[in-house]
């Protein structure tokens, strides 16, 4: 994590990326990172929970399409409005195929703990949950998206993700 943390923070403090005209260059900097230390396919697994195992090959490949897209999207300013605050690495723990890294951004006298949950796959470390001041990503979405399952099942759910997509993207332009 601290490398692609450190990865990361060279793209955003890179002089000719912070350039407005650069823009589109950072993110997919930026996205080629997280993309590599995200396990998108286990974070939407986690989130559809029984969901995910009626559907078939096809759906799953489609949801994690636009489960990614969605935080791509979602987070990418977040990450970008980074003002040189301080990440710090208190902690990391591993059981068997799992571990824990535990982070903290400060800024001023603002310290907010993120701490990063981890797979190993093949032989990689890779995210599939980020709880941020205790709240966790996956189980966040989780129960955002039961709630639509239950009222619109899954076409519906889908239908939902592309069209909060196409805003996002709309926006961005």
């Amino acid at each position: 994590m601290r490398c692609t943390v450190e990865e990361i923070m060279v793209i955003l403090n890179h002089e000719r990326l912070k350039l407005p005209e650069n823009r589109k260059e950072r993110r997919m900097l930026i996205l080629a990172v997280v993309r590599h230390r995200f396990d998108f396919e286990e974070m939407a697994r986690r989130t559809l929970a029984k969901e995910w195992r009626r559907r078939n090959e096809q759906e799953k490949k489609y949801f994690i399409h636009v489960f990614s897209q969605l935080l791509e999207n979602t987070y990418i300013n977040k990450i970008e409005a980074y003002s040189n605050e301080e990440v710090v690495f208190s902690n990391e723990s591993i059981v068997k195929n799992k571990a824990a890294v535990d982070t903290s951004i400060r800024h001023n006298d603002l310290e907010i703990p993120i701490q990063y949950k981890l797979i190993i796959s093949g032989d990689e470390w890779r995210v599939y949950d980020v709880v941020i001041e205790g709240v966790s990503l996956v189980r966040n979405y989780r129960s955002q998206f039961r709630s639509i399952l239950k009222k619109e099942k899954y076409a519906g759910l889908v239908k939902r993700l592309d069209e909060k997509i196409q805003i996002i993207e709309k926006e961005e332009s």
